[in-house]
This record gives structure tokens, C-alpha cells and sequence, in this order.
């Protein structure tokens, strides 16, 4: 199954897209690859934090130290 994508536009200094332009060839990829990947990052990161946020609201500020989780996980 194809996934219907879309185009959009995004302007850039000519400083910065040259550095975009450096690392993707550094790292192998085009500046378009480069630059969805680190969308791509900044959106799970983002929605990470937002679940975070919600699981310790939803735990009225309780947290479990790494010891105990791993004490529970028998990986002490």
C-alpha cells in the first residue's frame, strides 16, 4: 500500500541550508532525507515528552527510582 505524501516549502538562510546540505553529505543522505529525518526526531521527541507529562500527572507525581524498576525486573 502507498502512502499519499505531500510537498511543502521551507526557506533557509543560505549559511544554515549550506551546513544542511554539508552534514546530509556527510552522513550519506540527501538534504530533503536529512532534513525529514530531523523532523521526524523533533516530533517523536515532542510527543515522548508530552506522554511523559501525562504519566507522571496521571501518577500524582510518584515516580519509581531506576534501582526499584530494575529490583522489579529481577535485573538487580
Amino acid at each position: 500500500m502507498t502512502t499519499a505524501t505531500k510537498s511543502t516549502t521551507i526557506r533557509f538562510d543560505n549559511d544554515v541550508l549550506t551546513m544542511i546540505h554539508k552534514q546530509a553529505d556527510l552522513d550519506g543522505i540527501s538534504a530533503t532525507e536529512f532534513m525529514r529525518e530531523a523532523i521526524l526526531e523533533k516530533l517523536e521527541d515532542t510527543l515522548d515528552y508530552q506522554d511523559a507529562v501525562r504519566n507522571l500527572r496521571a501518577s500524582n507525581g510518584e515516580t519509581v527510582s531506576r534501582d526499584d524498576v530494575k529490583k522489579q525486573l529481577g535485573l538487580d
